[in-house]
């Protein structure tokens, strides 16, 4: 191989010095600070200093076939506070497997709350975990919601909202549990007792 003439050789060393220079920024780049995003609800583990979330926040709402009227009552009290409620109510036929999924799709989907009436308690429970898990913030509405899972997790809604006189005023303490987990607040309504009693 021929010698390198005096011309290539300043070549030379400037192409190595860049690749040099440009690997030591992009270490530097991989090793530097970056910003927590804020901390959201932690599901089972509420504490004031967990900052809520995002007042235009998805909040789920599973509901059971003949629960139409708060259906509408729950949308129309959540957009009016703000928040951008996803209302799913199961049929009639299936409605167990129907409220699996639609869980399961509205944690996909981000929401930071669910109000779940369930149509039996007891096939939730895989789902409710999952939403834990994703750090969703359940809310039974009626019926609490079991406790579940090996070893006596005690896995279950975090809040529950007792059926109230009517729709109209379940629904509006509904919202207001939701306008305290926003806040990052725990609200105040009776915790889940774990009961594992279905609601058939």
């Amino acid at each position: 191989m021929a010698d390198r003439t005096e011309e290539e050789t300043p070549v030379v060393r400037i192409v190595a010095a860049a690749v040099v220079l440009t690997a030591a920024l992009a270490l530097a780049g991989c090793q530097g600070t970056t910003s927590a995003a804020p901390t959201p609800v932690q599901s089972t583990d509420l504490t004031s200093s967990d900052g809520g979330f995002d007042k235009q926040a998805v909040i789920g709402v599973v509901l059971v076939d003949d629960d139409a009227a708060l259906g509408e009552d729950l949308r129309a009290g959540l957009s009016d506070a703000g928040f951008r409620p996803d209302v799913r109510v199961a049929p009639a036929s299936g409605a167990a497997a129907s409220q699996r999924t639609a869980v399961a799709q509205l944690v996909r989907k981000g929401a930071k709350a669910l109000l779940v009436h369930a149509a039996r308690p007891s096939a939730l429970t895989g789902v409710i975990q999952t939403a834990h898990d994703a750090g969703v913030v359940v809310v039974s509405l009626g019926d609490p919601l079991p406790a579940s899972g090996t070893g006596g997790d005690g896995v279950s809604a975090d809040y529950r909202v007792p059926a109230a006189a009517d729709d109209a005023d379940l629904a509006a303490t509904a919202v207001e549990v939701v306008q305290s987990l926003q806040r990052g607040e725990k609200p105040e309504t009776e915790p889940s007792d774990g009961d594992s009693t279905d609601a058939e």
